[in-house]
């Protein structure tokens, strides 16, 4: 789609002058790549996401907007400096709705109370009368992700067509902390944002809720916290849906009398229209799950180097705990000396640093100890979702043979003369390759 918009010399005049641009990565690319270095941002250029029928800028004389803008304008002393918004937050709900954006931060942007703005494409221009209500259903919908913290710090000025919007500038002093990024996605379907018929904004303000004790169990930020430690602690090996099932088990059980995913404070759980407040309920803790592991997935990423390597192995010295790709290389089964059941799979690192590298780690099935066969249980049926394959006994994890899976190597220190070695900690199944 042709994004057309317009340029002022500074903000201090009214004559615009229509541009237009083959898609936002190229208006990016333009105007966005890289800061104007100012003292004063006034001598900055700026830019309105809509053309004009006449050079002069007034809502008036708006022909259509081709940009959804939103100015995050947060400030020190206004009650929220411990829980203030990150660009990452944003960037992982603009991510997790799958939207072409950028965001960039603006003149005033400081680490202690970041400052910028997030620029989304829609599916095709929008003119005045559409104005409110699309922005309205887009702001609505990421404050969704956000537990309704965007609309205490938002600048109302995205309500007005002609607003003018500087671009990328940064004081010298705050030169290094100047941030700002492109992300290709689809374009916001203007149809569903306006089936939305949203008012989100318009004709509110953020109220934060009545204060609340500060035990860790109770209050907004003590609950999200708790239930963000259970996507944290089964991120690693358990399925979204199972992640979901759970929080919403806690927040019913242990929240009972104040839930999480209850509470209309946040505009994510308000029911929609015909749904029920228990439909809600769990729509919200299905988007709080799904946002939560993908965020940390991305974060996840790009500590973990996942390129596979195929090459020999150069030592056999046991490897530090780490996380890299292994194949399932070869199974032996043989009883242990007391007759059980076991399997003995030889796995291969095909990641990172260690790459090459062989460990073995058994499994242990009939005739061995409850605890044994209890941890060994737990390990197949892991390997059975990380490959995807039905596993109902110990013999079934052949079945994986030649898979390569995400995971967790654990060190295990030699004890009584033997040599340390290395098995299987955990196996990703949220955290594999996205």
């Amino acid at each position: 789609m042709t994004i057309r918009y317009a340029t002022q010399t500074t903000a201090s005049t009214n004559y615009v002058s229509n541009k237009s641009t083959d898609s936002l990565k190229t208006l990016f690319e333009k105007h966005f790549e890289q800061p104007k270095v100012l003292v004063e941002k006034t001598n900055a250029m700026t830019f309105v996401p809509a053309s004009f029928n006449i050079p002069a800028r007034s809502d008036l004389n708006v022909l259509s907007s081709s940009l959804i803008i939103f100015d995050i304008d947060q400030k020190l002393g206004e009650g929220y400096d411990d829980d203030m918004i990150a660009l990452e937050e944003i960037e992982d709900a603009l991510l997790d709705l799958g939207l072409e954006h950028f965001l960039y931060t603006s003149h005033s942007h400081t680490l202690t109370a970041p400052r910028f703005r997030v620029v989304i494409t829609p599916d095709r221009p929008y003119f005045h009368e559409e104005h409110n209500s699309i922005c309205a259903a887009m702001l609505e919908t990421l404050d969704d992700f956000l537990d309704g913290r965007l609309l205490r710090a938002i600048d109302p000025c995205w309500r007005v067509p002609s607003q003018c919007y500087y671009l990328y500038t940064t004081h010298p002093d705050r030169h290094a902390h100047a941030i700002s990024f492109y992300n290709p996605g689809n374009p916001v379907e203007v149809l569903e944002l306006k089936l939305q018929q949203s008012s989100y904004g318009l004709s509110m303000t953020y109220k934060p809720g009545a204060s609340r004790k500060a035990t860790g169990n109770t209050g907004a930020r003590g609950r999200s916290y708790e239930l963000n430690r259970i996507v944290g602690g089964m991120i690693t090996s358990s399925t979204e849906d199972e992640i979901a099932r759970r929080l919403f088990e806690v927040d019913n059980t242990e929240h009972s009398d104040d839930p999480y995913f209850r509470d209309m404070q946040y505009p994510r759980n308000r029911p929609r229209q015909g749904e029920s407040p228990e439909a809600a309920a769990w729509r919200s803790c299905q988007i709080f799950a799904k946002s939560h592991i993908n965020s940390i997935r991305r974060k996840f990423k790009k500590q973990v180097d996942t390129t596979i390597v195929v090459k020999k192995s150069e030592s056999t010295e046991a490897m530090p705990t780490h996380d890299a790709m292994i194949k399932f290389k070869s199974f032996n089964s043989k009883p242990t000396r007391s007759g059980g059941e076991s399997v003995l799979m030889e796995l291969q690192v095909m990641s990172g640093v260690h790459a090459g590298r062989h460990f073995w780690h058994r499994l242990y099935g009939d005739g061995n100890s409850v605890m044994a066969i209890k941890i060994s249980n737990s390990t197949i049926q892991k390997i059975a979702k990380a490959t995807n394959t039905p596993m109902e006994e110990l013999q079934d994890v052949i079945k994986a043979s030649g898979a390569t899976v995400m995971a967790r190597i654990k060190y295990k220190p030699g004890t009584n003369g033997f040599k340390a070695q290395n098995e299987i900690g955990d196996l990703h199944i949220n955290t594999v390759l996205i």
